[in-house]
């Protein structure tokens, strides 16, 4: 079999679809942000930490910075539509859960909203931020987190009732609802 060279600054591309999700946070002033994130993994299970990567300049980055806190909403498929439209640029301080249809309800720990139409949420205080290339990684431990009534099966996420996003590339996305198991 024969590999082909593959543009290095590509190389995200190969790993995908990823798990998409929408990251609530807020400023200083309590003003709501939402946006879309799919450079996002779990890094340690004792503690619970989780990492994503987001540009230095993106408002979730800034309002990170000053608060510490954020929460990670699992994006089903019913929601792709008003999940893109958190991703819209509008001026700082305005809230994209309200352009975006969706809604926020207060968390349980931290103050950035849960939305209501994720299946799953992770509440989450930062322990770093690094600064890697073009982007932060910030890497945040989950201090609460919530699912929606029967979307566990087997002790593992129902993706065939969850229907979660996952992004190829661009505006192009992968609802995963095939279960393949490894025999």
């Amino acid at each position: 079999m024969k590999f082909e060279d593959f543009p290095t600054n590509d190389a995200h591309r190969i790993l995908a679809p990823r798990p998409t999700v929408i990251i609530t946070t807020v400023n200083k002033q309590g003003q709501v942000n939402a946006a879309p994130f799919s450079f996002i993994m779990p890094v340690s299970m004792n503690p619970p930490l989780l990492a994503f990567a987001s540009a230095p300049s993106h408002h979730t980055n800034k309002n990170i910075e000053e608060t510490r806190e954020f929460v990670v909403n699992l994006t089903p498929e019913d929601i792709l539509q008003k999940m893109w439209i958190t991703g819209d640029k509008i001026p700082y301080g305005e809230n994209e859960l309200e352009k975006a249809g969706l809604n926020g309800l207060p968390s349980k720990v931290v103050s950035p909203p849960i939305i209501q139409e994720s299946r799953a949420n992770l509440e989450c205080k930062v322990l770093q931020i690094n600064a890697l290339g073009d982007h932060n990684l910030i890497i945040g431990e989950v201090v609460h987190a919530s699912i929606q009534p029967n979307c566990i099966k087997d002790g593992l996420l129902d993706v065939e009732k969850v229907k979660p996003i996952l992004h190829l590339g661009g505006t192009e996305f992968v609802v995963g609802d095939h279960l393949r198991k490894v025999e």
